[in-house]
């Protein structure tokens, strides 16, 4: 699934209670402002990026990992020389998720 340019999202686990996701942000790629209902873990694997949940940015390296609460304002730019690799868990389960990448 591409939400948008430059952003790719794989579903590597679902559950009734959580979805988990493997995602690949192109360099200079945005996921934008957006919420949504579901608490978000995440962890990046490769790459390097720039986090900012609700008011505090973090520059996200590999290893780094971050909790977003439910509804809380987020967006992440991938502003390094490769490709952000992340791996993120969802819960509950990303029902949308699921519907768009069939």
């Amino acid at each position: 699934m591409n939400p948008v340019p430059g952003v790719e999202i794989s579903i590597i686990g679902n559950g009734m209670h959580a979805t988990m996701c493997y995602i690949v942000i192109q360099p200079g790629g945005v996921v934008d402002w957006h919420t949504h209902p579901h608490e978000q873990m995440g962890t990046l694997i490769a790459g390097s990026g720039e986090l900012t949940s609700g008011d505090e940015t973090v520059r996200a390296t590999p290893g780094a990992a971050w909790y977003i609460p439910p509804g809380e304002r987020h967006r992440f730019v991938a502003n390094g020389e490769e490709a952000a690799v992340i791996i993120e868990t969802f819960a509950p389960a990303r029902v949308d998720y699921v519907i768009q990448a069939r």
